[in-house]
């Protein structure tokens, strides 16, 4: 009995150890489960974040930029600023409606050397157009908003007040009282508060909005610029604008500016008056070419009949031929001078009276036989 004691004891014991062995195994297991699981887990977030990453770059990489397809519809103003950047005239386009992204304008502009010549002014665009035909757009001078006026050589006063009312939106007597004060305009002292000859005659652009009086100031400067590149001094300005001026309603071709120049100082030279029918006209409007005795006879500081010496002032606005003519002119001897042929411009000069009266009767002889001309 003792014996099967004992064995049954250690069958018991045996059976004992077993189970607790099973159950650390157990343990053992579950535990490395839970450590692979949670590896799994740090594994799965770590590759889909960079999963996540990649489909993001993907993502970015693939957007296309912001761009319209055609050439646009509509009208809108834009204005390019003087010193804006290729950034500036983007956020401009941008926000007048005319490109889709500034950066599908930035990216045609890096990729066209001509953007850097860019003009600056007022364009009207349309929007929604495609940036490579924004930048053409741009890129044509010839598409700038702009009010031009185009001024001939010899006119008067009132010629240039009607030209600036015409692009000011307001009233040629308006443009007149704008001109009244020289001093605001920037004319020189020496013109005496009258703008007549101050005013250069060219062709002017200017952005849409200005004013009567920046147009005025801009063909006063342009005349004293035209002084300076000539060489004339300050004090002779005068004298030089009136000689040109008398030039320039005198002088149908170019070649004859200089000619009629010298004998106005030839005139000047002898105090004899220069007895200019172009200085009648000035004070004594009247049809034709000619005057009469009656016109002539008129008492004005501009009768260049009655008075010897130049008159107070230019008659007109003279150009630069005219005035390079005043300040140089041809060297002669000549005293008259008379065109014999209007339409052709035929010029002939000489240095006596008789001669003179001869040119005169063939000028006589062409209108006869061209009076319908």
């Amino acid at each position: 009995m003792t014996d099967l004691f004992e064995a049954e004891a250690a069958t018991t014991t045996t059976l004992d150890l077993r189970r607790l062995q099973r159950n650390k195994r157990r343990a053992t297991r579950r535990k490395w489960t839970l450590v692979a699981a949670a590896v799994a887990l740090v594994v799965f977030a770590i590759g889909g974040s960079i999963a996540w990453n990649f489909l993001q770059g993907f993502k970015s990489n693939s957007t296309e930029i912001a761009d319209y397809p055609g050439a646009g519809q509509g009208t809108v103003q834009v204005i390019v600023n003087s010193g804006d950047t290729g950034s500036d005239i983007a956020t401009t386009l941008y926000d007048a409606g005319v490109v889709a992204s500034r950066k599908a304008f930035l990216l045609e502009a890096s990729s066209n050397p001509e953007s850097q010549n860019i003009v600056p002014g007022y364009y009207l665009m349309h929007r929604e157009m495609k940036a490579t035909y924004a930048l053409d757009f741009l890129l044509d001078p010839n598409n700038r908003d702009l009010r031009t006026i185009t001024i001939p050589e010899g006119s008067t006063l009132d010629f240039y007040y009607q030209r600036i009312a015409s692009i000011t939106a307001v009233s040629k007597d308006d443009v007149a009282t704008v001109a009244k004060d020289t001093r605001a305009l920037g004319l020189p002292a020496e013109g005496n508060g009258s703008l007549e000859g101050w005013l250069f005659p060219s062709t002017y652009e200017f952005n849409p909005g200005v004013t009567p009086a920046e147009v005025l100031k801009r063909m006063i400067d342009t005349t004293v610029q035209k002084l300076d590149e000539a060489g004339v001094a300050e004090k002779d300005r005068l004298k030089i604008l009136t000689i040109a001026s008398l030039v320039e309603r005198e002088a149908k071709l170019d070649e004859d500016r200089p000619k009629i120049a010298s004998v106005i100082y030839n005139r000047l030279a002898v105090d004899m008056p220069l007895a200019l029918d172009s200085t009648i006209k000035y004070f004594a409007p009247s049809e034709g070419p000619f005057t009469t005795a009656d016109d002539r006879a008129i008492e004005s500081p501009y009768n260049t009949y009655l008075n010897a010496g130049l008159p107070p002032g230019p008659i007109a606005g003279p150009g630069e031929a005219s005035i390079l003519a005043a300040v140089t002119p041809d060297e002669t001897k000549y005293l008259f001078f008379v065109t014999v042929n209007p339409l052709t411009g035929e010029t002939k000069y000489s240095k006596d009276y008789d001669t003179h009266l001869k040119y005169v009767k063939e000028l006589q002889t062409w209108f006869k036989d061209n009076q319908s001309s």
